[in-house]
């Protein structure tokens, strides 16, 4: 049996000096562990120690390079507690690997993987002593990225479960348990995340930086997802998209992206090669984050009881604009808001008719486009889109016109945007906008996992603000949103483009159900 933890004095084995072994190993020395770090590349080896001597070179800290052990032979892992393999993304390698280390290190040496995409079991079941290997998966950086998964794989003990949990905590990072799935909890639902905002590019929506500004300055995403792949690089993640793919055994939410893979066939790896959706030769790109700053409004906007969307009433109020559901001859400050609605055509229809044609008729478009509603109208020409779900929170705001939307109205609607500090982004009409599509694809793939037993909803939800940095877990943004409201954005999504990758998951539906019964 694995022992119940793992003495403080015991060294930790680390398999592959790349950048995430190098990582752990670091991790461990700041943890004041002995770290035996092996690597049969003489050059890996090297750029090992260079970056350990860098980031240990504070007061205090470099004392720790004493601790550290670098070999090229797995014989130097002889006398280890705990053995973590970080060798490439492949899985013939990774089972040889295995098999080595089972004969260099007897239990009870825990040994663990640091994979992202594969499975611990498949990895482990060339061996004999499957049930002391566990999944331990860091992230990069791992030395700033306070999340490890904990993956069990079918054969794992509970022993050797608990063991990991509290190396991990005795590292001073947050260990979360998943099940052995494809991609365990981040890599799995965060794939919406990439795969949304590539189909967007790819259909001519907006350019990659508007994706990214809306992202961050709209969602409060720490990086929009371009920045992202650039930073991991696009090779990696998409090996790690086409894994999930094929394990999956062509499951359309993961399908990868043409787009991606021809940049990286072309070598635009992202930052590592100075190329990739933004340029790198001079250092980090500039991203214009301009926000006009906030005025105060005055005259009245007219909206439709029960239409507005979460929170964008206040915004307006807060501003000093009034708001009724009719203007009864008052004076109005330019623009109508209609928000999101299972009845929104009716207010739509009704607004339209009602009030002169010169003034502009904003409409919610999370679920619905700006083409349909306009067979909804005698004036389509002044109705202008945005997306009233992201509207409160977000610096940013999706806008949407048409080619037939007067000059007149689009001005109007931007200023009325600019008067409560928001930054209007204008995109081509495509089915959810940009928050509303990547945001509730995220919820969607979160209720998936949950359903799927590959982790209770808190730590789903814990996994993705560490693992990931997202403002809020996917699941508690579905509750922010309004499940129903989610469910109906992945209805549009899969009416409008045909596809089975938006059809909404079960558990998502069901809680839309209730919270429409309570």
């Amino acid at each position: 049996m694995p022992s119940r933890g793992l003495r403080s004095d015991s060294p930790i084995g680390v398999v592959g000096a790349g950048t995430m072994g190098s990582g752990i190993a670091l991790v461990a020395l700041e943890a004041w562990r002995p770290v035996v770090l092996v690597d049969p590349v003489d050059s890996a080896r090297a750029r090992a120690v260079d970056y350990l001597r860098r980031h240990l070179a504070k007061p205090g800290k470099l004392a720790a390079l004493d601790h550290l052990t670098l070999s090229a032979d797995l014989e130097s892992l002889r006398g280890c507690g705990l053995v973590i393999e970080a060798a490439p993304e492949d899985l013939a390698l990774k089972r040889e690997l295995f098999v080595r280390l089972e004969a260099v290190c007897p239990p009870p040496v825990l040994l663990a993987t640091n994979t992202s995409t594969l499975s611990v079991g498949a990895i482990s079941a060339a061996t004999s002593t499957a049930e002391r290997i566990g999944g331990l998966h860091f992230f990069n950086p791992a030395p700033l990225m306070p999340l490890v998964e904990v993956a069990a794989g079918d054969r794992t003990s509970q022993a050797t479960l608990r063991a990991l949990v509290a190396i991990v905590e005795a590292l001073g990072k947050t260990p979360v348990v998943t099940r052995d799935t494809p991609g365990f909890i981040v890599n799995r639902v965060a794939r919406p995340f990439y795969g949304e905002a590539l189909r967007l590019l790819a259909e001519g929506v907006a350019p990659f930086e508007t994706i990214d500004r809306l992202v961050e300055m709209g969602g409060g995403f720490r990086m929009g997802p371009f920045r992202l792949m650039d930073l991991i690089g696009l090779d990696v993640n998409l090996a790690a998209t086409r894994s999930m793919y094929e394990q999956t055994f062509g499951e359309p939410r993961y399908r990868p992206h043409p787009i991606q893979a021809r940049m990286v066939e072309q070598g635009r790896w992202g930052k590592k090669s100075n190329r990739g959706f933004y340029e790198y030769g001079s250092g980090e790109p500039a991203l214009d984050r301009q926000v006009p700053a906030a005025g105060r409004g005055e005259g009245l906007i007219v909206v439709s009881e029960g239409t507005w969307a979460p929170g964008a009433a206040e915004v307006f109020l807060n501003a000093g604009f009034t708001l009724h559901e009719s203007h009864g001859g008052a004076p109005l400050a330019g623009v109508v808001a209609a928000g999101i609605s299972e009845r929104l055509r009716e207010h739509v229809h009704r607004l339209d008719r009602a009030l002169s044609p010169v003034i502009p008729l904003l409409v919610q478009l999370a679920d619905v486009t700006l083409s349909e509603v306009h067979t909804w109208c005698q004036h389509p020409e002044r109705v202008i889109g945005f997306d009233g779900l992201f509207f409160a929170d977000g610096a940013a705001v999706s806008m949407v016109a048409s080619p037939e939307s007067l000059p007149a109205a689009r001005a109007a609607a931007q200023d009325l945007v600019a008067t409560v500090g928001k930054r209007a982004e204008w995109i081509e009409d495509g089915a959810g906008l940009i928050l509303p599509r990547i945001v509730c694809a995220l919820a969607n793939e979160a209720a998936f996992a949950l359903a799927e037993g590959t982790a209770d909803g808190t730590t789903i939800d814990l996994a993705m603000r560490l693992g990931a940095n997202y403002p809020w877990g996917p699941l508690e943004w579905g509750r922010r949103l309004g499940f129903s409201r989610v469910v109906r954005v992945m209805d549009h999504l899969r009416r409008e483009l045909g596809e089975d990758r938006y059809r909404a998951a079960p558990r998502l539906r069901q809680w839309g159900r209730h919270e429409k019964a309570v």
